[in-house]
């Protein structure tokens, strides 16, 4: 029986839906043998069994694809660095649907990217650009003011918020 063979074979003996029965010492032990290594000391029970319950999922049905992986680690990299700037964003704008997010004077302002631009307060506009300015009263780059952007090493938070 090949690796992959044995993994499903161990992995069909572990329920993920009763893992929230499990003590934390029950969950360490279900961990080395789920994954083949000890758990990490620090883990807490609900993150053990987050962490097995995905282990039996990739192998069951995949992983995620290599760029997704990449960025993933590219992200834990910059918080393990306390890097609190974003990195410019490799492709241009956010799949229609994406829900932006960014805090303006205490108030939220969300923006639902769709096909045709941007929905935001119930209006439909043709840049980021235009939304930023409606929020602030000021010119601001549309991206940048949604923290799409690097700004001089900072996020435009840091830099003026009303």
């Amino acid at each position: 029986m090949n690796d992959r063979g044995r993994d499903l074979k161990r992995d069909l003996k572990v329920d993920i839906h009763d893992l929230d029965r499990l003590s934390r010492s029950e969950l360490r032990a279900l961990w080395t043998h789920v994954l083949g290594e000890q758990a990490p000391a620090t883990l807490g029970r609900d993150i053990l069994a987050l962490g097995i319950a995905y282990a039996c999922q990739e192998r069951r049905q995949g992983g995620l694809s290599k760029p997704v992986a990449k960025e993933l680690a590219r992200l834990f990299d910059q918080v393990l660095r306390g890097d609190r700037t974003e990195m410019p964003l490799t492709g241009s704008l956010p799949r229609s649907g994406t829900i932006l997010v960014r805090e303006w004077q205490n108030t939220a302002h969300h923006v639902t990217v769709t096909e045709d631009g941007f929905l935001w307060n119930g209006r439909t506009y043709h840049s980021l650009s235009g939304i930023a300015r409606a929020i602030t009263g000021t010119n601001w780059n549309g991206p940048r003011f949604f923290g799409m952007r690097e700004m001089n090493g900072k996020m435009p938070e840091t830099r003026r918020d009303g």
